[in-house]
């Protein structure tokens, strides 16, 4: 499987199971992201206050607006 996104990562490090479902609320594009991406961005906003679940920026059209799967 190849990801569309722009993080330099040596994928073979990463367990088959640790990717988090995420989907655009935009336009409905649905991709895995790695869960320690993820997680390294939960845990910089929790450390500057912000209890806001992370989005990302869709690869379909590059706005902010990719969210966990489940929180959506």
């Amino acid at each position: 499987m190849k990801m569309n996104c722009c993080v330099d990562y040596d994928e073979s490090l990463i367990a088959k199971d640790s990717y988090i479902e995420m989907k655009c609320i935009r336009c409905g594009h649905e991709e895995k992201m790695p869960s320690f991406i993820y997680g390294e961005e939960a845990d910089y906003l929790l450390d500057i206050g912000d209890d806001e679940p992370p989005y990302f920026q869709c690869s379909n059209h590059h706005k902010d607006s990719l969210y966990r799967k489940e929180i959506q």
